[in-house]
């Protein structure tokens, strides 16, 4: 007896056949990073016709405009009101413990820490902390810390949001972010932003201006050699505020700097610190916010095997170091790398501080020295390690409430005349689509 054999099975699954559109999870990011790139590739090829230092010039104030048309407005400054709720005497240094309001009952975390002996005013540093939950408490942190301390430098390290004691949402039953890590809060409350329109960038940016105030009404600062250093997440927070604060006069951004179009292809859009709303349609990328600063002195501080693109990294150096031979500065914006993952080395740190010994006029020996690394609960500013359980005050969630329900009263207000506020609401959809 002869059985026929089933007929295979047609696959009608175009999916399977077609590579262009088999990744299926992978679609939307593709898509969305084909638009980027237009716009990418746009603002390439306009910089790479720059030839004077006028171009560069006119690129720097669109950068600015756009910057703050997205960021922004910033509002206006209230008073600091900062209090010294402890003092840490330590070798060579001590430590004062530092709570300032960035914005009207705000508060921001931090120490100060100052050389023993210094006469007249000194060179200062801002130090921003990458994502780790006990921010510049965290061990590696310190080493940078009271390195640069025992050179000489007056150190400000801050708490980021969602970070050491400024969690935003704090469970005190549990001791810890009901939300979870800082990335996670950072981007739970930065949803809240975007929502809005608006990006929690502006917050992170914000707590550092605020911060570079502080540093310049204290007596022993000079307010002409202020800077500014930070890893991974602190890189990012180096490249923002050194981008939107002339102030800073040396900025040396760690394990964060690549171009933007190697980061999409790459990691992604990353956290909701480093996003907002039509920066690449608008023509901008990471690459502007070094562009913005040309010819202030510089320092990409980079390691070959970084979770952000070494590849992208050198292509942002030498599109950008056009810009400070245009001006004549080119020994101002340097480079430098190790052989390493995601993470600080003995190489990168020596040159961080010779960077800021030369820019900030601070001559010493730039040697990476062992240090004593403290415990957090030495470092606490608040009594109980948290905003949350002492003092208080507004947060990200409050701030962006208030936004919101103003923003509410103005749609209320607008749709009491119907036709105008349809017309509108159209131009204002086409704006944050795209279509």
């Amino acid at each position: 007896m002869i059985f026929a054999q089933d007929e295979e099975t047609e696959n009608y699954n175009v999916f399977d056949s077609w590579i262009e559109w088999s990744n299926g999870s992978g679609m939307l990011t593709k898509y969305l990073n084909e638009q980027a790139f237009y716009y990418l590739d746009q603002r390439d090829k306009t910089v790479e016709m720059f030839e004077s230092r006028g171009d560069w010039k006119t690129r720097q104030a669109k950068v600015r405009e756009s910057l703050l048309l997205h960021m922004g407005p910033f509002p206006e400054k209230t008073p600091l009101n900062p209090k010294i709720t402890g003092i840490l005497q330590k070798g060579g240094f001590r430590i004062e413990k530092i709570v300032f309001e960035s914005l009207s009952n705000y508060y921001v975390t931090g120490c100060l820490f100052i050389p023993d002996g210094i006469t007249g005013k000194q060179p200062a540093i801002l130090y921003v902390s990458g994502h780790a939950d006990l921010a510049y408490k965290d061990p590696a942190y310190q080493k940078v810390i009271f390195n640069l301390v025992k050179k000489g430098f007056i150190v400000f390290a801050i708490d980021p949001i969602g970070q050491g004691e400024r969690l935003q949402y704090y469970d005190p039953v549990k001791g810890e972010s009901i939300i979870g890590g800082p990335t996670r809060e950072h981007t739970h409350a930065g949803n809240q932003c975007f929502l809005l329109g608006t990006s929690i960038n502006k917050y992170f940016i914000w707590d550092g201006i605020r911060a570079i105030d502080y540093l310049q009404i204290r007596e022993e600062v000079d307010p002409d050699r202020i800077g500014i250093t930070g890893r991974s997440g602190g890189g990012t927070q180096s490249a923002f505020i050194a981008a939107f604060d002339e102030r800073i006069v040396a900025s040396a951004p760690e394990n964060y700097i690549t171009s933007h179009r190697r980061l999409l292809e790459s990691r992604g859009p990353q956290d909701a610190e480093q996003n907002f709303y039509h920066w690449i349609s608008d023509g901008g990328a990471i690459e502007d916010l070094l562009v913005v600063r040309i010819p202030k002195p510089t320092l990409l501080v980079t390691t070959t095997r970084d979770i952000f693109s070494i590849k992208g990294t050198r292509e942002v150096y030498e599109q950008v170091l056009n810009g400070y031979i245009a001006f004549g500065k080119e020994e101002d914006f340097l480079m430098v790398e190790d052989h390493a993952a995601h993470g600080s080395t003995k190489r990168n740190r020596e040159a961080v501080y010779k960077f800021f010994q030369k820019y900030l006029s601070l001559p010493g020996d730039g040697s990476d020295e062992d240090v004593e690394i403290l415990t957090p609960e030495e470092l606490y500013v608040t009594n109980t390690g948290q905003l949350a359980t002492s003092l208080g005050g507004e947060t990200v969630f409050s701030l962006n409430r208030k936004e919101a329900e103003q923003f509410y009263e103005g749609i209320m207000e607008s749709r009491q005349h119907m036709d105008s506020h349809l017309e509108l609401t159209k131009e204002h959809s086409k704006r944050l689509s795209g279509y």
